[in-house]
């Protein structure tokens, strides 16, 4: 892996997000994300397929906007008119309702994993399935992972998550990963320009 691609994956933010997670069994864990959602029902089995297709369209997108950003924008354009559509499928809509009856809270994102407050010490190596929203642009994702140290919890976490719970992303299909790493670049993008935006003012 070149430096580059090292640098994109373990790249991290502070993010706020509404976050579900639950233990899950090692048995459980090794049956891989796909089964656990068939093993749910049809419902869970379809939105998880609609939200990887959704995830590889806005990765196509995105290089679709390189070579011809005409054509780009009315794909896009085409994509949120379908999205408008699967939002309001009963599944996708308790979904995410579910997620942002919540309070979000503060985590350090990243392609790979992620640190988030919790309640409970988690001991390393125990495997959970998470749930979460970004805040800030409605990205949903599912995913396996794994514990892999106890550490300070992010800034800003209220005193009911005493403990900091380091996790490794496992079975995120490439372009759902791709995706995370392209909001990243993006809100750390966002988080520069205002910083040049305040130099400038003060400069003036």
């Amino acid at each position: 892996m070149s430096n580059g691609s090292k640098h994109r994956r373990s790249f991290r933010i502070v993010e706020s997000v509404y976050l579900r997670y639950e233990v899950i069994s090692e048995d459980e864990f090794n049956g891989g994300l796909e089964r656990r959602r068939i093993r749910e029902g049809n419902s869970e089995g379809v939105r998880s397929r609609m939200i990887d297709l959704d995830a590889r369209l806005d990765e196509k997108l995105f290089l679709m906007k390189a070579q011809s950003e005409k054509v780009a924008a009315i794909l896009t354009l085409l994509n949120e008119k379908l999205n408008i559509v699967v939002e309001q499928l009963p599944a996708f809509r308790e979904c995410k309702a579910s997620l942002a009856r919540q309070m979000p809270q503060v985590c350090e994102l990243s392609a790979d994993g992620m640190v988030f407050g919790a309640a409970e010490a988690y001991a390393p190596e125990t495997k959970l399935v998470l749930r979460l929203l970004l805040e800030s642009d409605s990205r949903y994702i599912e995913t396996f992972c794994r514990v892999v140290r106890i550490t300070e919890p992010p800034a800003e976490s209220d005193a009911s998550r005493p403990h900091g719970i380091a996790v490794e992303f496992v079975g995120m299909t490439a372009a759902q990963k791709e995706i995370l790493i392209q909001h990243l670049f993006s809100r750390e993008s966002e988080t520069l320009r205002m910083r040049r935006l305040e130099l400038d003012s003060y400069n003036d």
